[in-house]
This record gives structure tokens, C-alpha cells and sequence, in this order.
């Protein structure tokens, strides 16, 4: 008896010890955790003696966050940073074990979140291309405290970054001038950083609408140059900011340069019309307008010389008319039978001449031709003595026209006999007053205080479409400013221009750049290339020579070039159409010019044998600087004087 009840106490002390050794939470987590906060929580134990063990444990995944042997106390705080370094793949719902002795606790689920819940707002929807857009926001943790970090958006070529502070944040950025019409997706993420890595994040995409905006119209024309007879086709195109097809209506019209319009109407957008060049069309440029939603665009076209004729044969009388748009020149061969006769005659524009053809009596073939066009006949009766073929001469003076030209002949009789009694009482000048005409001392004899006409010296240029004039192959100089200058240097500048002038070269003057234009037609010669050099290198000496002299600099390039212009002389300018990129080359070459002279190598081909020049590349541009101009010390003397007379140097 006494040995089962020292057993029982045995048991009993034993089961009484494992019942006190109890582990629980004296305080539970938080519902929601971020990235970078601090877990923070209470245990309690039954008793000490034993190891404290607890771990996070977030699916089949567990760390332990606390390890240690309880000694005296029975209160425990455990605190774990919950960095991203400590979670690695840790997230989700998670909660937290607790193990003592043998005894087991666990706390409540909470969450642990990378998360961040953003709100956007704009102030509108659509937008038109360049303009401002503000947008703002607000950005909340899961945890929801508010997010002290920062912010991107992207959107195709937009982007922007900057800092949310106390949970806010603006973005402010411009449209692109060429953006896309239709929805644009804006995306927006917001983010905290740990060091170098990113922990929490949030993402949020908004839309916003592009308006189409009408930039630009242009006319598609299926050939630049048209030859009278066929059709002009063409089309015209509205385009937005981003080169897209904008449809609906467009109205345009065709006029010649001096306005004479001959066809006006209004069509859709992008569809095909077409205009008919008769073969009498006059040859030169014309140009088609087009304006559609507020946007004005043009295209020139030219219509080409037409030299054509059409032949008619009625009764063994042969009719030439001419049908173009230029005086008839060509060679007509006439074969009848084996026989070749050849007409050679000019017939104006819509003129038409009539021919007798002639042979002994009886039918012939024939056949009429130009190279271009032909007539042919078989079995035409003529008649005659021999083969011939003769103009039909048109009789004006016939019976009911003899009294009609009796009364012109009379009139203009009596108008040249008056007209001439006039002109003798006066006296006229031709050319310039020499030692013909002049009394002693030098007094001119001419009468009523007239002038001598004199012709005034060519100075300026107009860039116009020139459709009457003559093509040459002009030299050009292009000097390039590439600062603002002030009144003196603008005073200066106009001396170095005054080298143009010397040489007989014409300026041209359009934004930042002065052309000196060396035509045939002002300088009389054709041999204006190494002359156009010696002036540039001129320019840029006065232009050096002028830095050095004075605090207020001025910023240059010079180009030399060649090409093709149509020009004429007209109201003492020289305007001129330049042909081909001759205009836009000689600009881009003395953009890449840094205060020395460039040659293009259009312009060193013809200048070899007189300068001396290395080739460089400049931006993918083959071009030539000048090393040495044969007749260095004239041209040096040149340069020189002219310094001299302008008071440069």
C-alpha cells in the first residue's frame, strides 16, 4: 500500500510539472505588415528553466526569429525587422509559432505585404499634341501608413520620376509635338527602396486621349512634270502630328503663278482626281492649293514643251496645224509614191499652214510624218506636171478687204509722219556722256535737265519661281551668322558684303544666311568658281580680321558651291529659281563651317587646277578646305585693300 501511494505522488508531481510549463502570446501582431516594418510581440511562459523557440511561419515556409533558454524571467518581447533580406520569399499570410519545453503556441494570422495602393488623377481627359499635363496622386502602404518614397510614369517616349513625400506626389511633363493620336496609357509606379533594391511597390496604368491635330496638308502628284496631253493625278493628303491620314473634306484649286486659276473644286481627303493638261497648255509651273481644317499647303508641278502638230489631207491639199504649246520647228517628209519632199517651216502657237501637193495625174500613196505623228493615204487623186509640194498662199488683199488696207496704210502713214516730226525736235541719249556732246569746261550739251540712262549695278537677289529665264550654272557663296550681333558688328557685316559687290556677285539674304550669287548674267563671264573662292576667302579673312580687333564677336561659316539656277534680271534684282538641293547644300555646308571656308566638292571639281584644297568629312559631308589659290599674292592684295577701304585694318 505504502509503495502505490509513493507512486502516485510520483506521477502526480510529474504531471503537475508538465502542465505548468505553458508558453502563450501576451500580445498578437499586427493584421498587416510591409516590407521594412518591425514585428513586434509578447510571450509569456509558465515558468523558467526551459528554451524559448519561435519562427514565422508563412505557408510550408518558416524563420526563426527567436531563440533562447528562459532563465528568471517569464516575460518575453521578441521584435524581428522584417527586412527584405530576412523574408527572401516570406510573404502572404503568415503567423507566428511559439514552442516551449514541449508546450506549443501560435499567434494570430496577419499578412505580410510588398504592396503599395495608389490613386491618380488628371485634370482632364483629352489633350491636344504639346501641351502641359499635371497629374497627381496619392500612395498608401498596405500597412496603410502613407509612402515616403518615390514615383516613375512612363508612356511610349514620356517618361518623369520624382519623390512622394507624406503620401503625395505631382508630375508635371509636356506632350510631344508628334504624339499619337487615340488612348494613351499612362503607367505609374510607386516604390520604396531598401539600400539599392526596391521593396514595396505599387502599379497603376491610366488613360488619357490624344486629340488628332491637322499639321500638315500636301498634294501626292503621280509626276512632278506633266507633258501636255495626259492627265495630272493627283491626290491630297492631310496628315496630324504623327504623319497619320486625317479624312474628310478638302477644297484646292490649279492657277499659274500669276493666279489665273483653271480648276476649283472640294473633294475627300486621300481620293484620286486628276486634271487634264491639253496639248496647247502653256509650258511652265503651276501649282495646286489645298486647304482643309484650317491647314494651307501647295505643290507645284510643270508642264513640259509640247512640239506637236496635226496634219489633215483633204483633196491633195495637205494642212499643218501646230497643236502645242511651243513654235512647230520640226522637219515634215512627205513621201508620194517613191518621191520625198521635205517641208521645213515654223508655226507659231495654234498657227496652221496648208500645202498643195503635186504630181502628174493620178492616184498616189501617201504618206505624211514628222517622227512623231503621221498621216497616210492611198489612192489620192493629184494632179501637175512634176512631184512638188507647195504652201498655199493665203491672198489678203482680195476685193472686200482692199479698201480696209488702203485706210491702215493711210493711218499708220500719218502716224509714223507725225511721230517722226516730233522725235526731231528732240534729242536723246543713249549711253553715257563722253567727250561727244560736251561744250568746253566740260557742260554737257543735253537739253531739258535729261539724264543719261545708266545701268544700275546689280546688288540684291530674290529666291522667286522664275519661269522665263535663262539656266546657268551660278557659283554661290553662303556665309552663315551663328550669334546675335549687335549695330556695330550688323554696320561691319555690311562692309564684308560689300566684297560681293565688288566682284558683281548679288546677295540674297534669308534668316541667318547671305548668298552671293555669281551668275553669268551680272558678272559676264562663266568663269565664276575660283572667282566666288578668292571672294569667300576674302570674307573670312575681313571676319577674322574684325574678331580680333573687337570684343564683340561674330560667329560664322562660309561655303562654296555650285549648281544650276533658272534667273532673270528684273526691277534691278537678280531673281532666280535654284534647281535640285543647290540652295539647301550651299546652307547645310556653311552650317558645318567654323569660321574657315568649306568647298563642296561640286565646286572643287571645277576648281582643281586653280585651288589647292584637302578633303575632310564633317557629319557624313564630303567637303574641302582651302590649302593655297593660285595668285596667292594678288588675291592677298586684294583682300588687303579691301580691308584698308573699309577701315577694318
Amino acid at each position: 500500500m505504502r509503495k502505490q501511494f509513493i507512486l502516485f505522488m510520483f506521477l502526480a508531481i510529474c504531471l503537475t510539472s508538465a502542465v505548468y510549463a505553458e508558453v502563450w502570446f501576451a500580445s498578437q501582431p499586427q493584421i498587416v505588415y510591409n516590407i521594412g516594418d518591425n514585428l513586434e510581440i509578447s510571450t509569456s511562459v509558465s515558468e523558467a528553466g526551459k528554451q524559448l523557440e519561435a519562427s514565422v511561419v508563412c505557408g510550408n515556409e518558416s524563420k526563426l526569429i527567436f531563440l533562447k533558454h528562459v532563465e528568471s524571467e517569464t516575460s518575453i518581447e521578441i521584435l524581428q525587422p522584417l527586412s527584405s533580406s530576412f523574408l527572401g520569399e516570406l510573404i502572404g499570410e503568415c503567423k507566428v509559432a511559439a514552442k516551449y519545453g514541449q508546450d506549443i503556441a501560435e499567434s494570430s494570422i496577419f499578412k505580410i505585404s510588398n504592396e503599395i495602393f495608389l490613386r491618380v488623377a488628371t485634370d482632364s481627359f483629352d489633350y491636344s499634341p504639346g501641351e502641359e499635363i499635371v497629374i497627381k496622386g496619392d500612395a498608401e502602404k498596405a500597412n496603410t501608413k502613407l509612402l515616403d518614397g518615390f514615383f516613375e510614369l512612363s508612356s511610349g517616349e514620356i517618361s518623369a520620376a520624382g519623390i512622394v513625400e507624406n503620401g503625395k506626389f505631382e508630375a508635371n511633363f509636356t506632350l510631344p509635338e508628334n504624339i499619337a493620336a487615340g488612348k494613351n496609357s499612362i503607367n505609374f509606379v510607386v516604390y520604396e527602396k531598401e539600400k539599392e533594391e526596391r521593396t514595396n511597390r505599387g502599379e497603376k496604368n491610366i488613360e488619357i486621349n490624344i486629340k488628332q491635330t491637322p499639321k500638315k496638308i500636301d498634294v501626292a502628284l503621280n509626276s512632278q512634270n506633266v507633258k501636255p496631253g495626259n492627265n495630272l493625278n493627283f491626290k491630297i493628303l492631310l496628315y496630324d502630328q504623327s504623319e497619320n491620314v486625317i479624312y474628310g473634306d478638302a477644297s484646292f484649286l490649279i492657277e499659274d503663278l500669276n493666279g489665273n486659276s483653271f480648276m476649283k473644286s472640294l473633294g475627300k481627303i486621300d481620293e484620286d482626281r486628276s486634271f487634264f493638261i491639253e496639248k496647247n497648255f502653256s509650258s511652265g509651273y503651276y501649282k495646286i492649293k489645298a486647304y482643309s481644317s484650317g491647314v494651307y499647303g501647295e505643290r507645284q508641278f510643270y508642264a513640259e514643251e509640247n512640239e506637236e502638230a496635226e496634219f489633215r489631207m483633204v483633196n491633195g491639199t495637205l494642212t499643218i496645224k501646230n497643236v502645242g504649246n511651243v513654235k512647230y520647228n520640226k522637219a515634215v517628209q512627205v513621201r508620194i509614191s517613191d518621191i520625198v519632199e521635205i517641208i521645213n517651216d515654223e508655226l507659231e502657237v495654234g498657227e496652221e499652214k496648208s500645202y498643195k501637193l503635186m504630181a502628174p495625174d493620178g492616184a498616189y500613196s501617201i504618206v505624211v510624218t514628222d517622227g512623231s505623228n503621221s498621216i497616210s493615204g492611198e489612192g489620192v487623186s493629184l494632179t501637175g506636171n512634176v512631184v512638188s509640194v507647195k504652201e498655199v498662199q493665203k491672198n489678203f488683199f482680195t476685193r472686200n478687204k482692199i479698201i480696209v488696207w488702203v485706210f491702215i496704210i493711210l493711218v499708220m502713214g500719218m502716224f509714223i509722219f507725225v511721230t517722226s516730226r516730233r522725235v526731231l525736235k528732240k534729242n536723246f541719249v543713249l549711253s553715257e556722256p563722253s567727250s561727244f556732246g560736251k561744250m568746253d569746261g566740260g557742260k554737257s550739251v543735253f537739253k531739258m535737265g535729261e539724264k543719261p540712262a545708266v545701268l544700275k549695278e546689280i546688288r540684291e537677289a530674290e529666291h522667286t519661281l522664275v519661269l522665263r529665264g535663262q539656266k546657268q550654272d551660278a557659283a554661290l557663296v553662303c556665309l552663315k551668322i551663328k550669334n546675335e550681333l549687335n549695330k556695330e558688328s550688323k554696320i561691319n557685316l555690311e562692309k564684308v558684303l560689300g566684297i560681293a559687290y565688288e566682284n558683281k556677285g548679288a546677295v540674297y539674304k534669308t534668316g541667318e544666311n547671305a548668298i552671293l550669287i555669281f551668275s553669268p548674267l551680272t558678272t559676264k563671264t562663266f568663269k565664276n568658281y575660283t572667282n566666288a573662292v578668292k571672294v569667300a576667302s576674302g570674307m573670312a579673312k575681313t571676319l577674322q580680321e574684325y574678331n580680333k580687333k573687337f570684343k564683340d564677336k561674330i560667329n560664322f561659316g562660309i561655303s562654296v558651291h555650285s549648281g544650276d539656277i533658272v534667273n532673270r534680271i528684273e526691277e534691278n534684282k537678280l531673281k532666280f529659281t535654284s534647281l535640285g538641293n543647290t540652295l539647301t547644300l550651299a546652307k547645310k555646308i556653311a552650317e558645318l563651317s567654323q569660321g574657315e571656308v568649306l568647298l563642296s566638292k561640286e565646286l572643287h571639281n571645277k576648281t582643281m587646277a586653280e585651288v589647292k584644297a584637302d578633303k575632310i568629312e564633317k557629319q557624313g559631308f564630303e567637303v574641302f578646305t582651302i590649302k593655297r589659290v593660285a595668285d596667292t599674292e594678288k588675291n592677298e592684295k586684294f583682300i588687303q585693300d579691301f580691308l584698308r577701304r573699309q577701315g577694318i585694318k
